[in-house]
């Protein structure tokens, strides 16, 4: 999900041949917002009973992928020089070929899985979304602007990563309450983490005059913990309330905990640590699966 993070503008000088942890490094390469939404994938599959398509799975991996790889090049390249810059953006500016190179090759292998192993319906739907992730690529960078008068970025992008994620458990997808509300409760969480991002990078959006729901509206960023809190909340109100569904709200539960916990003032984390747990800490599905498998 949205990683920017300010470093200084001689970041690269400073970084050339550093060696990074592994959290920071999955991040670096756009790989970690793939894995969320392949673990939750997972999880809705489990929860609901509904069998995954191994195709569906890798589609979805492979598309989350090249949207992340082509929205962190575009917004490198459009940065004002000798600004505030990234971890993730310098690194992408100086792998720029390699960059490309590999966006050309995701989306070769995406399309060729998609085509080989998607049903129809799953095709026409996942389309949709995919035209309205474009539509954000579109509206984010070329159109930033728009986002002054409409100050939902964050909203849009957890929206479109949970409805993403779903699409592909068609075409047995379910049409009971339980799953709308936990998939309402999915996109809730996936949009505080873009929040929580957004409130920590707010100076250096400033500087380099970027539009974000922390600089339109700092009050935000300032109820950040409670929001995540009041998530953790409901999710175990929900966990009780519908209990088949109990270990999906359990994960959302978790994963906003984890990120108050992250929104508190950093500590020992690193600025670059601390960014990149964001998507980690949604990976809660795994240590289900983890427990489940023992």
């Amino acid at each position: 999900m949205k990683t920017q993070q300010a470093h200084s503008p001689s970041v690269g000088a400073a970084t050339a041949g550093r060696s990074y942890p592994p959290a920071v490094w999955l991040n670096l390469v756009c790989l970690d917002a793939p894995l969320v939404a392949v673990a939750w994938l997972w999880l809705f599959g489990r929860t609901f009973h509904i069998p995954l398509q191994l195709g569906n799975a890798v589609a979805l991996f492979l598309t989350a992928w090249l949207i992340y790889l082509g929205d962190r090049f575009a917004d490198a390249v459009s940065l004002k020089p000798n600004l505030p810059l990234s971890l993730r953006q310098d690194f992408c500016l100086r792998h720029r070929e390699t960059w490309i190179t590999t966006v050309a090759l995701v989306a070769g292998f995406d399309a060729y899985v998609i085509w080989r192993t998607t049903a129809m319906e799953t095709f026409l739907v996942g389309v949709v979304v995919g035209v309205l992730a474009l539509g954000y690529l579109v509206a984010n960078h070329p159109l930033g602007l728009i986002w002054r008068s409409l100050p939902a970025k964050e909203l849009a992008i957890g929206t479109l990563f949970a409805s993403g994620t779903v699409v592909a458990l068609l075409p047995r997808l379910p049409t009971t309450p339980a799953f709308a509300i936990a998939v309402l409760a999915f996109a809730a969480l996936c949009s505080l983490n873009c929040i929580s991002i957004a409130s920590w990078e707010r100076e250096s959006d400033r500087a380099q005059r970027k539009i974000s729901i922390a600089t339109r509206h700092p009050s935000v960023a300032r109820q950040l913990r409670n929001l995540c809190l009041l998530l953790a909340l409901a999710a175990s109100a929900f966990a009780m309330a519908l209990r088949s569904a109990a270990p999906l709200f359990a994960c959302v539960g978790g994963s906003a905990l984890l990120l108050s916990w992250l929104s508190t003032p950093p500590g020992s984390l690193g600025d670059d640590q601390r960014t990149a747990l964001a998507d980690l800490v949604l990976l809660t599905p795994f240590a289900l699966l983890i427990v489940s498998a023992l």
